[in-house]
C-alpha cells in the first residue's frame, strides 16, 4: 500500500481500537450499562436505517413511534419478558397497517405501502435482530464479536493486498473473493481456538460453527451494502471516523448473533 492509503486507515484504526475499550469496559460492567449500549447501538442503527429511504429529517413521527417500539422490545427482553417484545413488533406492525391505509386513502397511493414497509422492516432488521445482546453471556458475546471484527478485518487485509476477484460486484463493488475467503479462514481459526479455551464442545464442533457464523456476517454485509447501493449512498452515517455509521458496523453482527444464539440453544457450545 502507498502511504497515501495507510493515512487514510488512520482513523479507522483509531475509531476501531475505541470501540474495543468501549465494548471492554460494558460487558465488565454489563448491567445497566449493558442495557444503554444496546439501546444506544439499536436506535442509531434504526435511525440510520430509516434515514437511507427517508432522508435525514422526513417521517419523525414514523421515526420515533419505531425507536420507542424497538427500546421497548429491548427493556422487556432484558427483563426476560421476550413474550411481550413480540407483541411490541406486533404492535408495530397495527401502525404500519394503520399509515398504509391513511396515506393510500388519502395523498400517498403508489407509496404508501412501501413506505409502511420500511417502518416494520426497521423493527425486524435492528431491534429483533439486538435482543440476544441483551442475554448472551460475556463468553458468548465476546465469541460473537471477536468472530465478526476478526472476519471482517481479515476480509480487508486480504482483499486490499491480494483481492482479484470481485465477489458481488452489482452489491458490493470492493469486495472481492480472495477477501471473502481469508474473512473465512480467519473467522473458522479463531473460533476453533475460542471453543478449545471456552467451550464445552470440540475444536471441530466449533469450526463447523466458525462457518456458518462467517457466512452469516457476510450475508449481513451484503444485505447493507445491497439497502445502501439500492438508494445510491455509500455510507449509512458517518458517526464513526473511518467506518461510516453505526449500521455498517453493526451489519455483520445483526445476522450473526440470532445465528450463535439459536444454534448454541440446541447444541450447547458454551456452558
Amino acid at each position: 500500500m502507498s502511504p497515501a492509503p495507510r493515512i487514510r486507515e488512520i482513523p479507522r484504526v483509531i475509531t476501531g481500537v475505541a470501540l474495543i475499550a468501549v465494548i471492554a469496559a460494558v460487558l465488565s460492567v454489563r448491567g445497566w450499562l449493558l442495557l444503554f449500549a444496546v439501546l444506544l447501538v439499536s436506535c442509531l442503527c434504526l435511525w440510520e436505517f430509516y434515514s437511507l429511504f427517508w432522508g435525514a429529517r422526513r417521517r419523525l413521527t414514523s421515526r420515533l413511534c419505531a425507536l420507542a417500539l424497538g427500546c421497548a422490545m429491548i427493556v422487556l427482553t432484558w427483563n426476560r419478558r421476550p413474550q411481550d417484545a413480540l407483541v411490541c413488533l406486533g404492535a408495530g406492525f397495527v401502525l404500519a397497517s394503520m399509515s398504509f391505509l391513511f396515506r393510500w386513502d388519502v395523498v400517498e397511493e403508489d407509496s404508501a405501502f412501501a413506505s409502511s414497509g420500511i417502518f416494520l422492516v426497521g423493527l425486524a432488521y435492528v431491534p429483533l435482530l439486538l435482543l440476544p445482546a441483551t442475554y448472551l453471556s460475556n463468553v458468548k458475546l465476546v465469541f460473537v464479536l471477536a468472530a465478526v471484527g476478526i472476519s471482517d478485518t481479515a476480509a480487508w487485509f486480504v482483499g486490499t493486498r491480494w483481492g482479484r476477484h470481485k465477489l458481488w460486484p452489482r452489491v458490493s463493488p470492493h469486495k472481492s473473493s480472495e477477501g471473502a475467503i481469508g474473512s473465512l479462514v480467519a473467522c473458522v481459526i479463531f473460533c476453533s481456538i475460542y471453543g478449545a479455551v471456552f467451550g464445552k464442545l470440540g475444536w471441530f464442533s466449533f469450526a463447523l460453527l466458525g462457518v456458518a457464523l462467517n457466512a452469516f456476517a457476510q450475508l449481513g454485509d451484503l444485505f447493507e451494502s445491497a439497502l445502501k447501493r439500492s438508494v445510491n449512498v455509500k455510507d449509512s452515517g458517518n458517526i464513526l471516523p473511518g467506518h461510516g455509521g453505526m449500521l455498517d458496523r453493526t451489519d455483520s453482527i445483526l445476522f450473526a448473533m440470532p445465528m450463535v444464539a439459536v444454534v448454541d440453544q440446541w447444541f450447547f457450545f458454551f456452558d
